[in-house]
This record gives structure tokens, C-alpha cells and sequence, in this order.
């Protein structure tokens, strides 16, 4: 997450999936506490230009084309509103009330990469996620927010592009401590987005012993991207009923998001 994104139409829908989990829509029984690590990159990972390029996405907030967004949600339309056309910032974004009152947010920007010095590099990130985690401790749901997503096999932790992405060893933690979390995904162009999900979906579940508990949602709009939910057993089903009334709702039904479920 960068300050440049913030407010965005993914913003728009990140945060309505998040409130909807946590039962902040009015309707939910029980309310979930959030933990939101931004993984905010260091400096040296932030590319100006193609930041401009991917923070574009506001005309969902123009009046006109944005009546099929603002009647979705008009309260939070009016707060993307006042982020983008403010101080539009991870900051702006906490302040803002999108999110559920209490909320935890860990914003410290990610530690710098040195070629020279692996061990330091990992000591560093080390620290770093472990500050996180005592942050975010004790909430019920946790969101990570990386650049780029989950993994991949060209990119390793101490390595520079690391920081755009969230490690599986980096949830084991919080599974651990019986949190159940939500993780951010920018889908690429060169497989299909339905199979790209099935095929992560795959791997988290098989990596955390999930069974059927894991599924994804897809926000349909700007970039392609997808938001993984692996509960533990006492969230599973009051998050799989929540998601499904998001796909229900006139978010489900002007396309905003689609689901995806994962079937061993």
C-alpha cells in the first residue's frame, strides 16, 4: 500500500469488504476487531510514474460516473471522496472512519535492502513484522495489504522486491494466535483471473490445513484484483455468510465483486 493508491475505486471496495467481514455493515451479530498492516514499501520500491498510473482509478468519485459505486455505499463514497481530494495518504485513510472504530493500524514503511549485508536484511524484516504482530495483537481479524500480493517464486524475502509481497511464513504467526486474516492480491494478465485464484486458493489451503474454510473475493473494477480470507475454525462460517451477503447486495449485482471457494 502506498499513499498514492489511497482513495482509489480498490480502496473503495477494499474497505467495504473489510467493514462487511467485521460486521460493520449494521446488521451483523457479532462484531469482529480489525488489524490492518499496510506493508507499506521503502522508498526505493516506489516508481513515481507507475504510481500515478495505478492511483488513477477515481472517476468512480466523478457524480456521474460514479452513481453505480456512491449508491452502494454512499457514506463510504462521500469519505473516498474527502481522502483523494485531501491529504490523500495511508494517514488520511485512518482518519477517514473507513474502517470500524478500533481498528489497529501498523503503517511503518518496510526496512531498506542492502546487497551486501543478506543476514542484516533479514534481521530487519525480522523486526519489522514482529513489531507488526505486537500491534495487531488480540484483534480477530487481521488484513494485509501488500503492493503486489502473496509470493512468488522469483522474489525472496531479503530480496529488493520483497517488500511488494506478503510470505506465507509471515501469516504463520498470526494463524497461530487463531486470528483469521484477509490478504490482498493484484491478479497479472497472463492467466485468467478465475484460475489464478483457484490456484492460490489451492496453495493457502493446502499450506495452512484450511480444508474448505478459504475463499476468495474479486473486485471486478480498475486492475484486477483479489482479497483471500483463510478463517480459523470459529470465524469460518459467520465470514462465509458475511462475504456471501457482499455477493447478494448491489455490490454482487452491478459486478463489483464475485467469490471464488476452493474445493479439495
Amino acid at each position: 500500500m502506498q499513499d498514492g493508491y489511497a482513495g482509489d475505486v480498490g480502496d473503495f471496495g477494499k474497505y467495504r469488504l473489510l467493514n462487511q467481514l467485521c460486521g460493520a455493515d449494521g446488521r451483523g451479530q457479532t462484531e469482529l476487531t480489525l488489524g490492518v498492516l499496510w506493508y507499506v514499501p521503502p522508498s526505493y520500491c516506489v516508481n513515481a510514474a507507475q504510481n500515478a498510473k495505478d492511483g488513477k482509478y477515481i472517476s468512480y468519485l466523478e457524480p456521474e460516473k460514479g452513481r453505480r459505486f456512491r449508491t452502494c455505499d454512499p457514506c463510504l463514497w462521500e469519505k473516498m471522496h474527502r481522502v483523494v481530494h485531501g491529504d490523500r495518504s495511508i494517514a488520511a485513510v485512518e482518519r477517514s472512519g473507513a474502517l470500524p472504530d478500533g481498528t489497529k493500524f501498523y503503517s511503518e514503511p518496510q526496512v531498506c535492502w542492502s546487497h551486501r549485508d543478506r543476514a542484516a536484511t533479514e534481521e530487519r524484516r525480522c523486526n519489522w513484522l514482529q513489531a507488526g504482530r505486537s500491534t495487531v495483537k488480540g484483534t480477530d481479524l487481521v488484513f494485509f495489504d501488500p503492493d503486489n500480493g502473496f509470493e512468488i517464486k522469483s522474489v525472496k524475502p531479503h530480496h529488493k522486491m520483497g517488500p511488494k509481497h506478503v510470505f506465507y511464513d509471515d501469516l504463520d504467526a498470526h494463524v497461530g494466535a487463531g486470528q483469521s486474516l484477509v490478504v490482498y492480491h493484484h491478479l497479472s494478465r497472463n492467466k485468467r483471473h478465475v484460475k489464478q485464484i483457484s490456484e492460490r486458493l489451492k496453495t493457502v489451503s493446502e499450506r495452512f490445513d484450511l480444508g474448505e474454510r478459504a475463499f476468495a473475493l474479486r473486485f471486478k473494477r480498475g486492475t484486477g484484483r483479489a482479497y483471500f480470507v483463510l478463517p480459523n475454525p470459529a470465524h469460518s462460517g459467520l465470514l462465509a455468510e458475511r462475504a456471501q451477503r457482499l455477493i447478494d447486495s448491489l455490490w454482487g449485482k452491478a459486478g463489483h465483486f464475485d467469490r471464488c471457494i476452493y474445493r479439495p
